[in-house]
C-alpha cells in the first residue's frame, strides 16, 4: 500500500475509534425519551424540554409534556412506539424501569443511561447532569444553584428547631404510609419533623390506627388523591386522643409535589415547613397552658 493511501486509511481509523469511544456527555443529543414523569420534569427544569419526542403515561408536568407522544408506562414500556420515534437518546428510571426493558433497548442500539434520585440533594444534581449532557448548561446551572439553596436556607432555619411527630398517609382503607426513604419522609425531615414509621421495612405499607395511636402524631399530612382528602380530614377527627387531632395540625398535601423527586418537590418544602412549624407552635402552647 502507498505511504499516502496507508496513511489516510490510519487518519480514518483513528477518527472512526475516536467517534466512537467519544463520551455519552460529549454527543449533541436532539431525539430524547423519557421513562419516567419524574425524569420528564428534570428535564424540562433543565432546559430540555424542546429535546424530548417521547414519555410515559402520567408525564403530566409541566402542562406542554402531556402533548408529547407517549411511550407506555414507566413499568411497561412499548418498544415498538420507541422505535417509531427514533431517539437518540434515551433516559430510564433506574429504581423503576423494568431491567429487561432497559437491556432490550440497549439490545436494539439505542443510547441509554439511568438516572436515580436517592436524596433531597440529588434533584439539582440531575438536572444539572441532564443540562451538561443536553448542552442547556445555561437554564440547568442556575435552577440547580437555586434549589440547592433552598435546601441550604431550609436546613439552616429549621435544623435547630424542636423535632416533632410526625404520619403521613397516602391511603386511608388499608391505611398506608412510607418509611424514612420516600422523598415526603426526607422533606419532614428537612422541616424539624420525624416520621412516625421511619422504621418500617417497605417503601410504602399498611399500618394500624392502634399504631398509629400509641406513636401519637403532633401532626397529620394527609396525602392520596385530592378527591378524597376531604372525607380522609373528615376521618381523623374523630381520634380526638391524638395529639395532631386535639391541636387541628391536620394539613392537606399536593401528593403529585412531594411523591416525584423534581423541583416542585423542593419548590414546596416552605409550605410544608410553616405547616410543620404551626404545629410546633401548636404543641409549646399546649406544654405551656399545661404548666400553668
Amino acid at each position: 500500500m502507498p505511504f499516502r493511501a496507508w496513511l489516510l486509511a490510519t487518519f480514518l481509523l483513528l477518527h472512526f475509534q475516536q467517534a466512537c469511544s467519544k463520551p455519552i456527555e460529549e454527543k449533541v443529543y436532539h431525539r430524547v425519551i423519557s421513562l419516567s414523569p419524574h425524569l420528564t420534569e428534570l428535564l424540562f427544569s433543565a432546559g430540555a424540554g424542546d429535546k424530548l419526542v417521547g414519555r410515559v403515561s402520567y408525564s403530566d408536568y409541566p402542562p406542554q409534556a402531556g402533548s408529547l407522544p407517549e411511550v407506555g408506562a414507566y413499568n411497561a414500556i412499548s418498544i415498538e412506539k420507541v422505535i417509531q420515534l427514533k431517539p437518540d437518546l434515551i433516559i430510564a428510571w433506574q429504581s423503576g424501569t423494568r431491567p429487561v426493558d432497559v437491556n432490550r433497548l440497549k439490545q436494539l442500539g439505542f443510547n441509554v443511561i439511568l438516572s436515580d434520585s436517592q436524596k433531597l440533594s440529588d434533584i439539582p444534581n440531575e438536572i444539572e447532569r441532564f443540562g451538561k449532557l443536553l448542552h442547556t448548561e445555561s437554564v440547568a446551572e442556575p435552577e440547580a444553584q437555586r434549589l440547592q439553596a433552598i435546601l441550604k436556607n431550609l436546613n439552616d432555619h429549621y435544623s435547630s428547631r424542636k423535632q416533632i411527630r410526625a404520619f403521613y398517609q397516602i391511603w386511608n382503607a388499608p391505611l398506608m404510609t412510607v418509611n424514612h426513604e420516600q422523598f415526603i419522609s426526607q422533606a419532614m425531615q428537612i422541616c424539624g419533623a420525624k416520621n412516625i414509621f421511619s422504621d418500617l421495612p417497605l417503601l410504602a405499607a399498611e399500618v394500624n390506627i392502634e399504631t398509629v395511636l400509641q406513636r401519637d402524631p403532633q401532626v397529620i399530612l394527609v396525602g392520596g388523591e385530592q378527591a378524597m382528602q376531604n372525607q380522609w380530614l373528615q376521618d381523623w377527627k374523630k381520634w380526638n386522643s391524638l395529639t395532631a387531632v386535639r391541636n387541628e395540625q391536620i394539613y392537606q398535601l399536593d401528593a403529585d409535589r412531594f411523591h416525584r423527586a423534581t423541583a416542585r418537590l423542593i419548590d414546596g418544602l416552605e409550605g410544608l415547613c410553616k405547616a410543620i412549624d404551626k404545629a410546633r407552635k401548636a404543641m409549646s402552647k399546649t406544654d405551656k397552658t399545661t404548666k400553668e
